[in-house]
């Protein structure tokens, strides 16, 4: 069994030391001069690579009935055992996984190492843009792809890590499986460039169109330089044409363009296809989310009265982050310098109904350069629970390629090792008498 693997992050490399366990020779086409850029990004640099809590409600589709034939809360053992006999060490924090070094070049070398172990059976060949994935009428998969080495040093690079590069030189290779691990359209400096969507378009399937996700979110509002810089914690409710799409609660970052931090990153793919589809998107931020409207109102009238004799800026210390009391009285026309007891009890009221509702307009997202991840995707209704085409059972779809996209906090990389490891396992023990029906294309 021949399988290729287009694709050397996350998905592609659990797929293809999956696919050599399992006896298969595998052959591993990445377009960057190395494999696992992304991975070193991810968790900070730490790589929080699964999650305690895991099951299909953690993860979006547009198709989120089926996802329960995908992500199970039983795929977790599987993952820790994987990195266990990879002889990685891990630890549990906040709920995350990490490697115990808390290193995310631990998990990457430790992919890369076991891959070696398997010597000719499994050849990397990095430089390489998968050009065309074309399925044959003899149930192979035939791949076309270019050299990417132009540059003296990056074609340097290519060479070194490719010791049968002059073998490989030729312009397609023909396999029995292939297992499209290509990535979406996040983070394109580690390579992410979208082709693999054009490769499922022209195999006629259909996607769900993409977006950032994960992803800060820029607003209309000029004036949010006068609070960047500030973290608090916070319960964000994001609108989308004045429905409530959805709520998230912890720590948000304030920032000179609008607003960031886990807590939007957890509603961002939300916003993202409101403003895609022209739709008015807005965020309301509750900077007070331990008290309700009306004890956070009694509070200040309170303190009012206890400190009338102060100034409005000394009467706010203790409160809020000095940045957002200072800019929550400008907006209602309190003068830091003013004292409390000329301060008009509207104007507290108002004080007080800004720090609970404080309501945004967002304008875009941050864009795919800053976003962890992608929505949306190959539909869910493409494939099998193998993660084989239901068209093209030769071939398989894994990890950011798919119309599904998890929160913060491992899960999408937790899915991009399950389905890489998933699609691996099927190819191994398929056999081309049992593939289901296949359109034929030219050779």
């Amino acid at each position: 069994m021949k399988i290729g693997i287009v694709g050397g992050g996350a998905a592609g490399l659990a797929a293809a030391v999956t696919a050599c366990q399992a006896g298969a020779d595998v052959v591993v086409l990445e377009q960057n001069d190395r494999v696992g850029k992304k991975i070193l990004s991810t968790g900070n640099g730490k790589c929080n690579f699964s999650n305690t809590r895991m099951g299909a409600q953690y993860y979006h589709s547009e198709t989120a009935d089926l996802l329960s034939q995908f992500v199970l809360a039983e795929s977790l053992p599987q993952v820790l055992d994987f990195f266990t006999e990879l002889g990685m060490l891990y630890r549990e924090k906040n709920g995350g996984y990490y490697p115990y070094s808390e290193q995310a070049q631990t998990v990457l070398d430790v992919l890369r190492f076991r891959l070696e172990d398997f010597g000719d059976r499994a050849r990397v060949y990095t430089g390489c843009k998968v050009t065309a994935v074309i399925p044959l009428n003899d149930g192979k998969v035939r791949l076309e792809f270019a050299h990417e080495a132009a540059d003296p040093a990056a074609a340097s690079a290519v060479k070194k890590n490719n010791p049968q590069w002059d073998k490989a030189r030729r312009e397609h290779m023909t396999f029995d499986r292939v297992i499209l691990a290509c990535g979406g359209k996040a983070a394109p400096k580690t390579g992410s460039d979208g082709s693999g969507y054009r490769f499922l378009r022209d195999l006629g399937l259909n996607c769900v169109p993409v977006v950032p996700a994960l992803v800060q979110l820029v607003c209309q509002e000029k004036d949010f330089k006068a609070v960047s810089g500030v973290r608090t914690q916070a319960v964000v409710r994001l609108f989308v044409d004045g429905k409530l799409t959805d709520t998230q609660k912890g720590e948000l970052q304030l920032t000179d363009y609008g607003i960031s931090g886990i807590v939007v990153f957890q509603l961002s793919r939300h916003a993202a296809y409101g403003v895609s589809r022209k739709k008015e998107v807005t965020a309301e931020l509750d900077v007070m989310p331990e008290y309700s409207e009306k004890v956070w109102t009694d509070m200040l009238f309170a303190r009012k009265n206890q400190y009338k004799d102060r100034t409005a800026e000394q009467f706010s210390s203790g409160l809020l982050h000095k940045k957002l009391c200072t800019y929550f009285m400008k907006r209602c026309g309190i003068n830091p310098k003013q004292l409390m007891e000329r301060v008009a009890e509207a104007q507290i009221r108002e004080f007080a109904h800004l720090c609970k509702c404080w309501r945004v307009t967002v304008a875009r997202t941050n864009g795919y350069e800053a976003a962890q991840v992608c929505a949306g995707g190959l539909s869910l209704t493409e494939i099998n629970p193998d993660f084989s085409l239901k068209k093209y059972p030769q071939i398989y779809a894994v990890g950011e390629l798919l119309d599904v996209d998890g929160l913060c906090g491992g899960y999408n990389l937790h899915w991009a090792w399950t389905s890489g490891m998933t699609a691996a396992k099927s190819a191994c023990a398929s056999e081309r008498g049992n593939l289901k029906r296949c359109i034929p294309a030219a050779d």
